[in-house]
């Protein structure tokens, strides 16, 4: 069987080689939508005007996406929906399924040339919905705060 993440891990599977924290790219380096690494416990959504949040993978209860078009998806967790759109985005579907992603980013046209690439991996936009009550979602949260 074909493993579509072996690019990304840092030790081959069964290797009992301690796993290599990867690191997040600098300022200086180019952009990139997302990270993996093997063990994954919480997801980092990074949004370019926003606080970066970290959600536990053990609350992630869907993901919601376009099937081959790689063009959004949404995260639907216990208190937290997460709206993702860009394009490219097959692998990392495929990486949050599997609980191996390990950051998203959104891109952010100050920090970063626009990619060349146009095959990798591209996020336009991330937008947080995070719910008040178990039976209602309140709206965009913007800030980083709820809405009241």
């Amino acid at each position: 069987m074909v493993d579509p993440l072996a690019q990304f891990r840092k030790t081959p599977p069964g290797s009992s080689a301690p796993a290599q924290t990867p690191t997040p790219p600098k300022d200086g380096e180019g952009y990139v939508a997302f990270g993996t690494k093997d063990k994954v416990s919480r997801l980092r959504i990074r949004r370019a005007m926003a606080p970066t949040r970290s959600p536990g993978y053990a609350y992630l209860l869907d993901v919601v996406y376009d099937g081959n078009y790689g063009t959004n998806f949404v995260l639907v967790f216990t208190f937290l929906m997460v709206l993702v759109r860009g394009k490219n985005l097959q692998q990392l579907v495929f990486a949050l399924e599997s609980g191996m992603a390990d950051f998203v980013q959104e891109f952010d046209a100050d920090r970063w040339a626009k990619p060349t690439d146009e095959t990798a991996a591209f996020i336009e936009s991330i937008e947080v919905v995070v719910q008040e009550s178990a039976s209602s979602v309140s709206g965009a949260d913007k800030t980083g705060e709820t809405k009241h």
